[in-house]
């Protein structure tokens, strides 16, 4: 039987996290049949009842012998079965060979994957993210950025995550911009470029990010800054820091960034202001991660 051939019992893939439900139909090649979103985080699921949520969303796909994978916080210990994490440095196609196994009652065989962690340098952990990475990989060497409330930098090299580091980014902009004086004097939401940029370029050139926040607030006062740009402003300082503190990490690889369009053309552009190279992926990497894994299962 040729590798076009063959079958693969995975029909499905749940990326599945606190807030969000987003679920992907396969065929046997891995490629996407039919997507389905919910607003059905594992936050929001009644005594914890998974089953009847997961049978409600997508049981129509479903039938007795298919397999189901699941990735993201549903794995995790406030979710349904909780995984083991891998230990960087590791080959992003073991996830489904470290997948935990759990056969339901309507005999649908459900694979939890694992996620992974670092212990040093300092300890780090994702889920969900590295089944991104995994689907965002097309170089040999590679730089993938997740932008997001806690930014994922992760380095890859062929196949293999390597390291990663989180970024807190976006919390800490949500916490300055709204519970904190920085970011009080901020009039408006509007997203400045120039301001942006200003902010971007201090930021990276900044090796004291702490004492230069409290800017945002003080060049309002001094009218210096328009209050419209406080915004602009301070997120920029944010995203070059971040940019500025992974610098090694970037060593003159290619840098793919994933992520919503919004955040990733704020980072496209923080890059492109301190002239490094990115380009973003626009195909949703969870659904490439779930179609590597089918593939990878078709092809042994």
């Amino acid at each position: 039987m040729s590798t076009a051939d063959r079958k693969t019992a995975i029909k499905a893939g749940v990326d599945w996290g606190s807030t969000s439900f987003r679920a992907y139909r396969f065929d046997d090649t891995g490629g996407v049949l039919e997507t389905i979103s919910a607003s059905a985080g594992i936050k929001t699921v009644v005594d914890q009842n998974f089953e009847a949520v997961l049978q409600a969303t997508i049981g129509h796909w479903l039938g007795p012998g298919d397999e189901v994978l699941f990735s993201g916080m549903i794995t995790s210990r406030n979710g349904w079965i909780e995984t083991p994490y891998l230990e960087c440095p590791v080959q992003l196609e073991r996830l489904y060979d470290n997948a935990v196994r759990h056969t339901l009652s309507s005999k649908i065989r459900a694979l939890f994957l694992p996620g992974v962690c670092m212990r040093t340098p300092a300890a780090d952990v994702m889920r969900g993210e590295e089944l991104q990475l995994y689907g965002a990989l097309n170089h040999d060497e590679q730089v993938v950025v997740l932008p997001g409330t806690h930014s994922k930098w992760a380095s890859l090299s062929q196949g293999v995550l390597k390291e990663f580091k989180t970024v807190i980014t976006g919390e800490l902009f949500d916490l300055l911009r709204n519970q904190s004086l920085v970011g009080a004097l901020a009039t408006s939401e509007e997203w400045i470029e120039s301001s942006f940029v200003e902010g971007v370029n201090e930021g990276y050139a900044s090796a004291n990010i702490v004492t230069r926040l409290f800017s945002a607030r003080s060049s309002v006062l001094l009218e210096q800054l328009d209050a419209n740009a406080a915004h602009s402003y301070l997120s920029g300082l944010l995203i070059g820091n971040e940019i500025s503190e992974m610098d090694a990490m970037i060593n003159a690889n290619p840098v793919m960034l994933v992520g919503s369009e919004t955040l990733v053309k704020s980072y496209l552009c923080a890059f492109n202001a301190v002239s490094i190279a990115a380009e973003s992926e626009a195909t949703p990497s969870a659904a490439e991660g779930f179609s590597r894994l089918i593939k990878q299962c078709a092809n042994k």
